[in-house]
């Protein structure tokens, strides 16, 4: 992915997240990202704003980021899983969710790969069970959650038997959005030895 030489700083990323947008908010915001090189950092600070769209949308970028260009990601791992407890918007939520969904999983790049294993996730493994039985919690954010949880199983063991717990009462009273994810996690969490 090429970027342009010049940064924005955050007050400009921020007018710039927090412009109408229409349909076609991917390719506003894969815009500002290709034209403009915000930071991880500068992200980060913004996926905490007041605005809860502008929240969103750098949310979002963080995730894209994440994805397309673990380069550039990779560095601010720690601070971001830091940053992880703290994060109290559920439309942010349910992007970090998915972004430590991505990072623990099986087919994940190498370089994270290679990172995930020097990582501590017990906080996170705590904040991500808060998370999955929180009444007001998206389900989106659920399934993520449960996902990267069943990921992390292989390495805290304890948390197989949790997690099914956890899934089989959450079964009767998630949508069946939930359920679908449920039986495959489920299914992954079988699969590990005891």
């Amino acid at each position: 992915m090429g970027f342009k030489k010049f940064a924005v700083d955050k007050e400009e990323l921020i007018a710039r997240l927090d412009a109408p947008v229409n349909f076609q908010m991917v390719a506003h915001l894969t815009g500002i990202i290709k034209n403009h090189n915000p930071g991880i950092d500068v992200l980060l600070q913004a996926s905490f704003h007041k605005r809860k769209e502008v929240a969103f949308r750098a949310a979002w970028m963080l995730e894209y980021m994440m994805s397309n260009n673990p380069a550039v990601f990779s560095p601010y791992l720690t601070r971001f899983l830091e940053l992880l407890p703290t994060q109290k918007n559920p439309s942010v939520m349910r992007h970090y969710s998915k972004i430590v969904a991505l990072l623990t999983a099986g087919n994940a790049g190498p370089l994270y790969k290679a990172l995930v294993k020097e990582i501590e996730f017990e906080a996170v493994v705590e904040v991500l069970f808060i998370w999955l039985v929180d009444t007001e919690m998206p389900v989106a954010t659920k399934v993520h959650c449960m996902q990267a949880l069943a990921n992390l199983a292989p390495r805290y063991d304890w948390i197989k038997d949790d997690l099914m717990e956890t899934i089989d009462y959450l079964t009767d009273v998630e949508s069946i959005a939930f359920f679908a994810r449920a039986k495959q996690v489920k299914k992954q969490l079988m699969k590990l030895k005891k």
